[in-house]
């Protein structure tokens, strides 16, 4: 009986040794894959994650690129930030959003995408937007014929050299130029 019992528990601890043998390498194998598995799925994951930033980055630079107008940022704390400095042009620029802010009780202003023409689009947009009156200048019939009264009769030599970006107008036919701007603000 001894024997018996003896080779019953060799028997099954053989088997069992046996067994344990093939489901080790069949675990090993597993946890093998598994572990490739878990590093490749986090490399895709880290991959995607970066190339969503990229594109999302992508996609706000080009909407910002594309916002013409830009929300609204407090009228004294954009002309401080702008016009900073103790120059001439400095002080009586500051002193002008100053006297905005004052007179007309503009607190806020919409900054308009920048290039050569930012300064005359945020003015009008501030007029139209909120609904501030055009000067009495603006009324008068023969507006069309500002660049040359402000030319000949002011001296305001600036006009002739005056630039439409790529457009090459020079001279007198900056005149002609300025004059179908007047036209279409008048219009408008």
């Amino acid at each position: 009986g001894r024997h018996e019992v003896w080779s019953w528990k060799t028997a099954s601890k053989e088997s069992l040794c046996l067994m344990w043998q093939k489901v080790k390498v069949q675990l090993m194998l597993s946890m093998s894959f598994l572990t490739a598995l878990f590093w490749y799925c986090r490399r895709l994951y880290s991959f995607l994650a970066q190339l969503l930033k990229r594109w999302s980055s992508y996609l706000q630079r080009q909407l910002i690129r594309n916002l013409s107008v830009l929300p609204e940022v407090d009228l004294l704390g954009y002309s401080a930030r702008e016009w900073k400095g103790e120059t001439k042009q400095a002080k009586q620029m500051r002193e002008a959003y100053e006297e905005l802010f004052r007179s007309c009780h503009i607190k806020y202003l919409r900054q308009v995408r920048k290039d050569n023409y930012s300064v005359v689009r945020a003015v009008l947009f501030q007029i139209f937007s909120q609904g501030i009156h055009f000067p009495s200048w603006m009324k008068e019939r023969d507006i069309l014929k500002l660049p040359e009264k402000l030319l000949y009769s002011q001296g305001c030599n600036w006009i002739q050299q005056y630039s439409f970006g790529p457009e090459r107008y020079t001279g007198p036919n900056t005149f002609g130029k300025l004059r179908k701007c007047m036209e279409a603000l008048k219009t408008s």
